[in-house]
């Protein structure tokens, strides 16, 4: 089942979608092992900045930085979000985290390059 978030549904979308963005941590099998899940990647909303989704049609909410973790929605093309922070990958990409602007809720890890100004420029780690 496909969802598409927008404005004020982001929020509402994301728990239609099966997985809440603050999942338990999961592994996902590859050429190398990546861990999914929001306790694995621990951080606080230390931007507040806002920016959009610039991708075409719709970008996935991720459960980790890694575009083999779990979807737990899509984020239309033009929906305004506000970013937590970023981290780097495994494999040298950068991921924001993105909430509903506003003091909403959390949606989860979107790629760098489908954000706005590619994405928070302020780092998770302390």
């Amino acid at each position: 089942m496909r969802h598409v978030l927008t404005g004020a549904a982001v929020g509402a979308a994301l728990v239609l979608a099966g997985t809440p963005a603050t999942a338990a941590p999961a592994t996902v099998s590859g050429e190398s092992a990546v861990t999914c899940g929001n306790a694995n990647w621990p951080h606080q909303p230390k931007d507040g900045t806002r920016g959009r989704i610039t991708k075409s049609g719709s970008a996935a909410a991720h459960t980790g930085p890694y575009a083999d973790c779990p979807i737990v929605g899509y984020i239309s093309s033009g929906t305004s979000v506000e970013y937590d922070c970023y981290v780097v990958n495994d494999y040298g990409n950068t991921w924001t985290w993105v909430r509903v602007p506003d003091g909403g809720g959390s949606l989860g890890w979107v790629y760098d390059k489908y954000l706005s100004g590619g994405g928070s420029s302020v780092p998770c780690s302390r």
